[in-house]
């Protein structure tokens, strides 16, 4: 698993809302039975720095940073892509989450 991997949402039911999870853990903590995830929604509409919007299969997907979960590993087993290109993005949505700057 590495960090910014995007895995499809093997919850059939949610799917209609969130497809998808962003991984956000640091492959350093990769030994742990947890990742620590955003989820990615179909319908919300982005709120500033703290909501990035991102493209993943020809589509545009908010990240719900504020809706940021830990969920067991076993459940991201299909990888759709990376968006290591979007970490700066990423890491400030994280950043206003926590620390409010």
């Amino acid at each position: 698993m590495a960090q910014f991997d995007v895995y499809r949402n093997p919850d059939e039911t949610a799917q209609i809302r969130v497809p998808y999870f962003l991984d956000i853990q640091n492959d350093f903590l990769d030994h742990l039975a947890t990742r620590v995830v955003i989820p990615l929604y179909t319908d919300d509409k982005p709120v500033g720095t703290l909501t990035p919007v991102v493209e993943i299969e020809n589509q545009e997907f908010t990240l719900a940073t504020q809706e940021l979960a830990a969920i067991p590993r076993r459940v991201l087993s299909s990888r759709v892509t990376n968006i290591a290109d979007r970490r700066d993005e990423i890491i400030a949505a994280i950043d206003l989450l926590i620390t409010g700057i």
